[in-house]
């Protein structure tokens, strides 16, 4: 995954990544060990996670939309980015952006 070249940066940030798989768990380990990944995948066979936020079976497949959401402290959503397309994702800079603008505001 991109997000992982910029982790240290987005840990700088005071922000932290969590990923949420709706794989099955062999998949969902793949993805972090075989990728390498640090920081955390919520492996979520069921989609509640991704039903509670609205992103699941939007392009028709059964699976959850690419998607990517910047929380504060408190849980609330602050920024969102709902891809319109499987590979549809905001690069690292448009993220690292936002979270800025967030610190800043």
């Amino acid at each position: 995954m991109e997000l992982q070249e910029d982790y240290d940066l987005i840990k700088s940030l005071e922000a932290d990544i969590l990923a949420i798989s709706t794989d099955d768990l062999s998949g969902a380990a793949f993805a972090v060990d075989g990728l390498g990944l640090e920081f955390p995948i919520l492996y979520d066979p069921e989609a509640s996670v991704v039903k509670e936020y609205g992103v699941f079976d939007l392009l028709g497949d059964r699976m959850a939309a690419p998607a990517t959401f910047l929380l504060d402290r408190t849980g609330k959503v602050r920024w969102q980015y709902i891809g319109k397309s499987i590979n549809d994702r905001p690069s690292n800079r448009e993220i690292i952006i936002r979270l800025r603008d967030l610190a800043e505001g």
